[in-house]
């Protein structure tokens, strides 16, 4: 065992050996002169692949005297020097620099960082300017070598400091630089009532504390200043609305000015007025009415009432609301009809309400038909419900007879077992955005169906029907007759009797489609000039 463990100990180490051989028979020596001390020449190992100049990362920290850190076993590799710290691994093009307060910022070589010996090299072109951000010197890099200048001013800041200056027809920003900044960027945001102004410097450091000491004046509310490992953010709130933010390089080649253009009081007020008719109209856009929701009560395995002669609510209902649908598609343009059922098929009551919050709804009809036992066959005429805890007996029996339909549906029990009296009340204060255009519509209904049908006009009452609770929406529901009764029943089981209904109703939604849109445009009360 003792035998096996030497012999693969010395390959690797002659593998190792012939391997970095290999890289430093390729290399070549890249002299790193300084020029304020000509006798400190040094010496980085580099070397060529694919074109590209490799240089020792750990030769670099020993020449300017940073802090190294070897991991091994992850391959890492860290220097530091004062302020910041950089981090490379093997095989791997990602650069991490850090600051004291862990402010990191991701830089990406072209190619992976090479480890061979626990010597780190980088693509030389490529990290130098990230290289400059940790040596307080001024570094020049040619293929040929390396100079390294003098030592720039302690304090290292290419933005010492910021000053304003009032003009007549804006503000005017100036950043006090060392050296000419190139890669910068600046944009305004507003934000309430007043404008942020973000200003970006790359590969730049700035002194922060001496920025952010500086008072606001005139327009300029708050400065903030952020430094990160290679870039500079400035940030300056500005009171009001600005037209635009120009940055131009100074007179003096490297100073940036950033010349801030306000509006007027007019402007101003000009911009705000269009803001508001702007979000005026979105509001009017989201609350027209432009989906309307059509509930043919009943259907499939729930047949409703059983009329006098046998006719069955479900299939009253259905004609109606296909009739009602065709004459919205035809003469109410902008307005999308959604049908919770179209067939005779049997959808449960809840289903009804989420279809209608799902497409949109802005008001939801649910049609139905009346009856009474046989004892009293007399009561006919058409109704108007709201969803609130019933007032009558006529109106509790009525929505107990259209909530039976509940029974056919699966955990029937559970869906429903809170709908006590107390909690429609709540659910009804929950509807409370509604309920006003609910009443409305209603009022509007029973005065165009009563004076275009042959039907009794019983009125508009109060109910608590399942089908309403879902909706979140302005909501009825229509009892169009008592099938009951045989006068009602011959007139809403013909073609012309369901016609005539369909009319009505749609008069009704037209109506009251015109005159909700005008508190829309108007902010008015339905029914008030």
């Amino acid at each position: 065992m003792k035998i096996s463990k030497i012999r693969y100990n010395l390959c690797f180490l002659f593998t190792t050996f012939f391997v970095v051989s290999g890289i430093l028979n390729a290399q070549n020596s890249l002299p790193v002169e300084f020029t304020a001390s000509p006798s400190k020449k040094s010496y980085i190992g580099v070397f060529n692949k694919n074109g590209i100049l490799y240089g020792s990362l750990n030769d670099l920290a020993q020449i300017f005297g940073l802090r190294t850190y070897i991991n091994t076993e992850t391959k890492k590799l860290e220097i530091a020097s004062e302020e910041l710290t950089l981090k490379v691994t093997a095989n791997n093009p990602f650069v991490v620099i850090t600051d004291k307060k862990e402010n990191a910022n991701l830089l990406q070589l072209p190619v992976p960082a090479i480890m061979a010996a626990n010597s780190f090299f980088v693509p030389l072109e490529s990290f130098m300017p990230m290289w400059k951000s940790l040596v307080p010197e001024e570094i020049i890099f040619k293929r040929t070598g390396i100079t390294v200048g003098a030592e720039l001013p302690k304090s290292r800041f290419d933005v010492t400091s910021v000053s304003f200056e009032e003009k007549s027809n804006g503000l005017l920003i100036r950043l006090k630089c060392t050296k000419p900044i190139t890669d910068y960027e600046c944009w305004p945001k507003q934000i309430g009532d007043d404008t942020w102004l973000y200003v970006s410097l790359a590969n730049t450091r700035a002194d922060i504390n001496t920025i952010r000491a500086i008072k606001p004046t005139g327009i300029v509310k708050q400065i903030l200043a952020f430094q990160y490992p290679t870039s500079v953010q400035l940030t300056f709130r500005l009171r009001g609305s600005i037209n635009r933010a120009e940055p131009i390089v100074a007179e003096n080649k490297t100073d940036i000015l950033l010349a801030i253009q306000t509006s007027t009081v007019e402007e101003a007020a000009a911009r705000k007025t269009r803001a508001y008719e702007r979000e005026l109209q979105r509001q009017r856009d989201k609350w027209k009415m432009d989906v309307v929701v059509i509930d043919a009560g009943h259907g499939g395995d729930d047949p409703g009432a059983i009329g006098a002669t046998g006719i069955r609510e479900k299939d009253i209902t259905l004609a109606i609301a296909l009739k009602l649908g065709k004459l919205i598609e035809k003469n109410l343009p902008g307005v999308d009809v959604v049908y919770t059922r179209k067939s005779d098929e049997f959808v449960e009551l809840y289903k009804r309400g989420q279809i209608a919050n799902k497409n949109g709804g802005k008001l939801f009809i649910s049609i139905h038909c009346n009856s009474m036992p046989r004892r009293n066959r007399s009561e006919n005429g058409f109704e108007i419900y709201l969803l609130r805890p019933g007032k009558t007996e006529s109106a509790l029996r009525i929505a107990e007879k259209e909530n039976e339909v509940v029974k056919l549906e699966k955990d029937y029990e559970n869906r429903y077992q809170q709908l006590t009296e107390e909690n429609f009340i709540l659910l009804t204060m929950a509807q409370s955005a509604y309920v006003k255009y609910s009443e409305q519509f209603a009022e509007i209904l029973t005065q165009e169906m009563g004076k275009h049908l042959k039907l009794s006009n019983n009125g508009v009452k109060q109910a608590g029907f399942f089908v309403l609770v879902g909706a979140s929406m302005p909501n009825v529901l229509i009892e169009t007759g008592y099938i009951s009764n045989r006068e009602d029943e011959k007139y809403l089981k013909s073609s012309k009797g369901q016609q005539e209904v369909a009319e009505a109703i749609f008069k009704g939604i037209r109506r009251f489609k015109e005159e909700y849109e005008k508190t829309l445009r108007e902010g008015k009360e339905i029914g008030t000039r």
